[in-house]
């Protein structure tokens, strides 16, 4: 009988817009290690981060912030950094030293220990997430992301879910994000998507079977798993 196996520790890195899928593949894709007596752990890393949100919840409280409410009316408070040139980038140094710990103790270390990483979202997330911020796209052309994405481990494999926002309200209710921010991040993760050859899978109209369908077959060409008797 054929079992799929894994050949060597491996980041397995997710990004996409909230509600687009994440969560359930990376808990599959979990599932589906674990069966198979791999060690694997759970990776999220997403900015703000460390320093930068301790700032972040400062800023918004002493009232230094720019409001977006999604359609329910739930608002959502960011730090007003995108006001000058020189706010925004003290903003993306401040997080670009705030995640480089996060990298290291949650993604290296555990890599060189043996394990297979999957990320539910790691330094592209940050990038999208500073951009939306400082509220400049083009800052994914920037010196700080092309750094940025020199930490991203060799052998990272990077998984783009998609969905419309008809369809994420549908998943996420009343707690979905406004359409601002999630329009933002289906065009900043459209931009980046080739930069990380990542495979790109819209589940607007596919179901939890056949985007995982996807997902195992892009990993098999990619050398995460062979079969074995």
């Amino acid at each position: 009988m054929k079992s799929s196996i894994t050949l060597a520790p491996h980041l397995i890195s997710f990004f996409g817009p909230d509600g687009a899928g994440k969560s359930t593949h990376v808990e599959l894709l979990l599932t589906h290690f674990q069966s198979n007596r791999t060690k694997v752990r759970k990776v999220w890393i997403r900015s703000p981060h460390t320093l930068a949100y301790l700032l972040s919840c400062l800023l918004v409280k002493i009232g230094f912030y720019r409001t977006t409410v999604n359609p329910f009316g739930m608002q959502v408070k960011v730090p007003a950094v995108h006001t000058n040139r020189w706010f925004r980038f003290l903003w993306s140094m401040i997080e670009l030293v705030s995640v480089l710990p996060l990298i290291l103790f949650r993604v290296y270390i555990p890599l060189f220990l043996g394990y297979t990483l999957i990320a539910e979202r790691y330094v592209v997330d940050t990038a999208v997430t500073i951009a939306y911020f400082i509220n400049d796209v083009g800052f994914l052309q920037s010196r700080i992301v092309k750094l940025l994405l020199l930490f991203i481990p060799k052998n990272t494999i990077f998984i783009h879910l998609d969905s419309d926002y008809s369809t994420i309200m549908k998943r996420r209710n009343h707690i979905v994000e406004p359409y601002d921010f999630i329009k933002f991040q289906r065009v900043a993760y459209k931009m980046i998507e080739s930069s990380v050859a990542a495979i790109f899978i819209d589940t607007s109209n596919i179901n939890v079977e056949q985007t995982s369908e996807r997902i195992m077959h892009w990993l098999k060409i990619n050398g995460i798993f062979q079969s074995q008797t």
